[in-house]
C-alpha cells in the first residue's frame, strides 16, 4: 500500500443504511460467527487504508452501532483499528445505495474509496489488497482512472453468444454494457472527483449505481475469477436462509 506523508492514500465506505426488508432485521449488526457482520469487515480493513466512513440511515442507527461495537471491541472503538473511523448519516434518505455512496465520497479524506456493503462479512484480505493493487497499477499509467469495477463472465462464450444479456464484440470480448450489467458496483473503488455524476443522477431520480458506472469517463473493469479476484469474496447475505450452513 502506498503511503504519503504518513497517510495511506485510500479510503473505504461501508454501506449500512439499507432497510433490510428481505432479512427482516438490520444486517450489519447481525452476529455472524460470534461478532457483528460490520466488525468482520472493519477488522479486515486494518493496515490497508487511511479512513473508513460507515453510512447509516439515521442518528438512532448510528447510536445503535456505537453501542454494538462497544460491546465487541477492546477498549475504545477507535483503538481497535489503525485507520480513522467515522459514522455518517445518509444525506438523502430512501434513495438506496447510490445516495450512500455519494454521502461516503463527500466525507472520505482521500481521492479514492473502496465501497463495501455491510452484508459481505467474509470479504478477504487478498481481495482488498488486490483491488488497491489494481488501482495503483492503473494509476501508474493513467491518472484519470475513475473506478475499478469487478465483473463476472461466463467461460462458455458460445453458449451465451445469442443471448442479449451476454453480448460479445467482434474480438470475442464482453461489451462495456455487458460488463456493467454483470458488475459488482457495491464492491468497487470510485474516485471522489465524480461526485457530481451522482448528484445529476439523483436529480433525475435515477437510483441505479450501474447508471453511475455508465456515466464515468474512464472506469477500469476487472474480471472476477481471473486469479486475482474470486467469486467467494462477493458473497452477501440478504435472507435468513442465506445464513443456513454458513461456511467461510
Amino acid at each position: 500500500m502506498i503511503v504519503m506523508n504518513g497517510q495511506k492514500l485510500y479510503s473505504c465506505i461501508v454501506l449500512s443504511g439499507g432497510m433490510s426488508r428481505r432479512m427482516g432485521q438490520d444486517k450489519g449488526s447481525m452476529i455472524i460467527q460470534e461478532k457483528p457482520m460490520i466488525l468482520h469487515i472493519l477488522e479486515r480493513l486494518n493496515y490497508k487504508i487511511n479512513d473508513v466512513i460507515i453510512v447509516l440511515n439515521d442518528s438512532k442507527r448510528i447510536a445503535d452501532y456505537h453501542s454494538l461495537l462497544n460491546q465487541y471491541c477492546d477498549g475504545e472503538i477507535e483503538d481497535n483499528f489503525d485507520y480513522s473511523l467515522e459514522f455518517v448519516e445518509d444525506e438523502i434518505k430512501g434513495k438506496g445505495p447510490i445516495s450512500g455512496i455519494m454521502t461516503g465520497l463527500k466525507n472520505v479524506k482521500t481521492d479514492y474509496a473502496l465501497v463495501l456493503p455491510c452484508d459481505s462479512p467474509f470479504i478477504s484480505d487478498d481481495n482488498i489488497d488486490a483491488m488497491f493493487d489494481l488501482l495503483e497499477k492503473n494509476l501508474g499509467s493513467n491518472n484519470d482512472i475513475d473506478a475499478i469495477i469487478p465483473f463476472h463472465i461466463k467461460s462458455n462464450k458460445d453458449k451465451f453468444k445469442d443471448n442479449e444479456e451476454f453480448n460479445f464484440d467482434d474480438a470475442g470480448e464482453m461489451t462495456i454494457d455487458m460488463k456493467i450489467q454483470n458488475s459488482e458496483p457495491l464492491h468497487s473503488i470510485y474516485k471522489k472527483g465524480n461526485l457530481n455524476n451522482i448528484k445529476d443522477l439523483l436529480n433525475e431520480d435515477n437510483l441505479y449505481v450501474k447508471s453511475f458506472i455508465r456515466s464515468l469517463n474512464n472506469p477500469c473493469f476487472v474480471e472476477v475469477d481471473n486469479k486475482i479476484l474470486f467469486d467467494k469474496d462477493f458473497r452477501n447475505f440478504n435472507r435468513k436462509e442465506d445464513l443456513e450452513d454458513l461456511e467461510i
